[in-house]
């Protein structure tokens, strides 16, 4: 009973199926013949607008293909011919675009619509006696079986006296980062764009408040290898600087403070900007002629002394002295530990530490290894000193008396048989 119920359910699921496969064909096949052959649109969202003298738009103006077959649009912007000194464009987007006078249409979506902008601007004074101004989109298929046109109203009025703007004269300076932070001695870079924001091209002069002892450098955005001192900028364009401020070596660590001026004629215009300088840390040890070798006496202990220092511009905090010295041998510091070490611009002089070595008394007479390390919280250093070992000087006399007792018998021996 189950199998013929199992069965049946099968038969019906695949009549439903084989009835929705039918049911979609013929849905899309009936909206295809409910397109037309061949027909298109010119659409826009706004055809009558109120502008004030000396504004501007931008339009979506939407040309769709309603057809079965791609279409070849021939396209023509008709301006009014009253509407002299106006600026009015179609073309492909509305920043900087290029004018269009075809259009390509193919039948399916999204390929089907094609969207431009055309630009409409006002000019600062218009004619008193008329006050519409038509501009009209007109729009053939390449074999001219088909045409159609938009028009574009535009009313103006006149801008309210007390709305009305001074024109805008200045150089304009900015950046996405006016604080930068690096180590003392190293380059911080600021992007700076300059914007000439005049009805003149201008050549813009460059200057750059800094701290004593501070270096500069200003050079084009993708040209770091050439310094300029000015630009010029043509009117209403932007260029990009890029401003190279270094901070001493031995800068202290803190904020500063800078300025970047620029100046057109009488024109000037300056930008705060904030340089953070963290310090350098730079941790020396050596001796006081340099040298690095060491001697002393097996048995013995030996004081030696070393010095160190930060040749950094912050200080280094907690360093501790480390050995490494054969086995059997004691190496100690004194002081073992420094809690602060400023900079040597600072102290005008090195830290003095004296390491005390003893070596065993049964050291063979050699060179050896000893290294030491000094580790602070920001800053280590790693010496490795040559330490010769020799014999005490006791055994130096016994030795020498071995020999010349040796000598004796010797002596003795010869001259005895000599006289034999």
């Amino acid at each position: 009973m189950n199998q013929k119920i199992r069965g049946f359910l099968f038969v019906i699921s695949t009549l439903f199926l084989i009835f929705l496969t039918l049911s979609f064909s013929c849905w899309a096949q009936l909206e295809q013949n409910e397109k037309p052959e061949r027909d298109f649109l010119i659409y826009s969202q706004f055809s009558n607008l109120i502008l004030e003298e000396g504004q501007s738009i931008d339009l979506d103006i939407k040309f769709i293909n309603l057809g079965k077959q791609p279409e070849n649009i021939l396209v023509e912007l008709i301006a009014d011919t009253e509407a002299e000194d106006w600026k009015v464009l179609l073309r492909n987007e509305s920043w900087q675009g290029f004018k269009v006078r075809q259009v390509n249409l193919l039948a399916e979506e999204p390929d089907n619509i094609k969207t431009l902008n055309l630009h409409i601007e006002v000019p600062k004074e218009v004619k008193e006696e008329q006050k519409e101004y038509t501009f009209t989109i007109k729009a053939e298929t390449i074999d001219g079986k088909l045409a159609r046109s938009l028009d574009i109203i535009v009313a103006v009025t006149e801008k309210v006296e007390g709305e009305v703007e001074e024109e805008t004269k200045e150089i304009l300076l900015s950046t996405k980062y006016p604080t930068m932070e690096a180590a003392a001695g190293n380059t911080m870079k600021y992007e700076i764009e300059v914007k000439n924001d005049t009805d003149e091209d201008k050549v813009m002069d460059f200057s750059v408040e800094l701290p004593q002892g501070w270096r500069a450098s200003i050079s084009p955005r993708w040209r770091e290898e050439e310094k300029i001192s000015a630009i010029k900028i043509n009117k209403a364009g932007t260029e990009t600087i890029l401003l190279a401020v270094t901070p001493p070596f031995t800068a202290e660590k803190a904020e500063y403070d800078l300025k970047l001026i620029a100046r057109a004629g009488e024109l000037e215009k300056s930008l705060d900007l904030k340089a953070i300088v963290t310090g350098t840390y730079t941790l020396n040890l050596g001796t006081e002629s340099g040298n690095l070798k060491l001697t002393t006496v097996s048995g013995e202990e030996k004081e030696f002394t070393f010095y160190i220092w930060n040749e950094g511009s912050a200080p280094i905090d907690n360093i501790a002295f480390y050995s490494s010295a054969p086995q059997g041998w004691e190496v100690k510091f004194n002081p073992d530990r420094i809690a602060e070490l400023p900079s040597l611009v600072e102290t005008q002089q090195p830290e003095k530490i004296t390491m005390t070595i003893k070596v065993p008394h049964n050291t063979v007479p050699g060179d050896y290894m000893v290294t030491v390390n000094a580790s602070g919280a920001q800053d280590q250093k790693k010496v490795e000193f040559r330490t010769t070992v020799q014999v005490p000087t006791k055994w130096g006399w016994i030795g020498v008396l071995i020999i010349v007792v040796v000598l004796a018998i010797l002596l003795g021996i010869f001259l005895k048989l000599r006289r034999r």
